[in-house]
């Protein structure tokens, strides 16, 4: 089944509540967040069924008939009869929880949108279609890509800054032309994992504290860093891998990453440029990070190289933050191999002055050794692992907002 853009209907009454909206169009890019809500919306829709049958094997009906439409877009003839009904009773029940919520009898923060998602998807897309938030749904190799308007990235971005700011530490006011860098200072303070790199550790201070525990052990509330120093504008390009292993948390959590980036540096002082890149790189323009496809190979040395004809002769800090989740698996050079070209434009992002990051969503051995050399050869920069892709945001919201 595919959707088309159809007139807006925003302004009429029976329209969804905003907050609703966004929240929708929040889990629908990002499946993978959690809610608390207490709103049970299986039993609802249980509530509108009168067929005995379909009632009591609810969860086995339910899960054939909502795969079947998330995938195919109808049910098969043989369910037909059970079909019908179920989807009756849960049009009945879409349309008393637009009800509740319009009335405040049910709140937003009452429900649990991944559960709500599971059971109403086709209902979802077709209000946010209406809205404008979502542009179409189109279907690919037995897959459906929904297509997010530009509305929907800043809805996404706001949201995903919102998480960030629940759990960043401590608060940082914003100064005119000046930045933190990798340099350390003079002032000592808690160690922050999100915002000091382990070059800014004060090792000596550290071991006096630890020396004072009676079993001599080190432990993290005797960390203590340098704050680094602060400099010029900031210039960053941000590499996204979008090659096929890719899929699923790790290119939301990459995406949620761009965004976080986005809202955090100062507007008109900082820059940013946001490539994807497989065996190509493509820039991406405003509005089309939450858009973009996973397929293809990993040529790492060429998204180095295009890093740093983007930062070429600029003036002020340089950071290049590479997100990829393995070893190169293309060259732009077909007479060198992948692993050993993308130690070879490290090397080259010296000559620019860059901070190379490389963001790790994947810890093999070989593939680290190789980020190691990587990281030797740049000159300086920094790597982390992330075993859960969708904490990438928080580190990137820590190490680079504005201060």
């Amino acid at each position: 089944m595919e959707f088309t853009k159809p007139e807006c209907r925003s302004c009429k009454e029976d329209s969804i509540p905003a907050e609703f909206a966004e929240n929708l169009a929040y889990h629908i890019f990002n499946p993978y967040a959690m809610d608390r809500g207490n709103f049970n919306v299986k039993n609802f829709i249980k509530q509108k069924i009168s067929d005995e049958e379909l009632a009591e094997n609810f969860d086995s009906y339910s899960a054939i008939f909502n795969d079947m439409m998330r995938n195919f877009g109808y049910a098969e003839a043989l369910w037909m009869d059970k079909f019908e009904k179920y989807v009756e009773a849960k049009s009945k029940a879409w349309e008393e929880i637009k009800e509740k919520l319009r009335s405040g009898e049910l709140k937003v923060e009452d429900i649990n949108f991944k559960e709500l998602l599971d059971y109403f998807f086709e209902e979802a897309l077709k209000e946010l279609i209406e809205m404008g938030i979502i542009e179409g749904v189109t279907k690919r190799f037995f897959r459906r890509k929904v297509k997010f308007s530009r509305q929907a990235e800043r809805i996404i971005a706001q949201k995903v800054m919102k998480e960030v700011s629940k759990e960043a530490k401590g608060y940082y006011a914003e100064s005119e032309g000046e930045t933190l860098s990798y340099i350390p200072g003079y002032e000592l303070v808690e160690y922050d994992e999100y915002l000091h790199s382990y070059d800014l550790i004060d090792i000596p201070e550290t071991m006096i504290r630890a020396a004072k525990n009676e079993d001599f052990e080190i432990r993290e509330k005797d960390i203590v860093s340098r704050n680094p120093k602060k400099v010029g504008k900031r210039h960053f390009v941000m590499l996204i891998d979008v090659s096929d292993s890719m899929r699923g948390k790790k290119i939301v959590g990459a995406i949620e990453a761009a965004l976080a980036l986005k809202m955090s540096i100062r507007k008109g002082f900082d820059d940013l440029e946001v490539f994807v890149f497989n065996h190509r790189t493509e820039k991406i323009r405003e509005g089309d990070i939450v858009n973009v496809d996973v397929e293809g190979r990993t040529d790492i040395a060429l998204a180095l190289k295009t890093a740093r004809n983007a930062l070429r002769g600029k003036d002020g800090a340089k950071y290049v933050i590479l997100i990829t989740d393995g070893e190169p698996t293309a060259s732009y050079n077909p007479l060198i191999p992948p692993w050993k070209m993308a130690v070879i434009e490290s090397a080259k992002l010296k000559d620019e002055d860059i901070n190379l990051n490389v963001l790790m969503l994947n810890d093999d051995s070989r593939f680290y050794a190789l980020c190691e050399r990587m990281l030797k050869a740049a000159g300086k920069g920094s790597i982390f692992y992330f075993p859960n892709p969708l904490n990438l945001k928080n580190y990137i919201y820590s190490k680079y907002r504005k201060k």
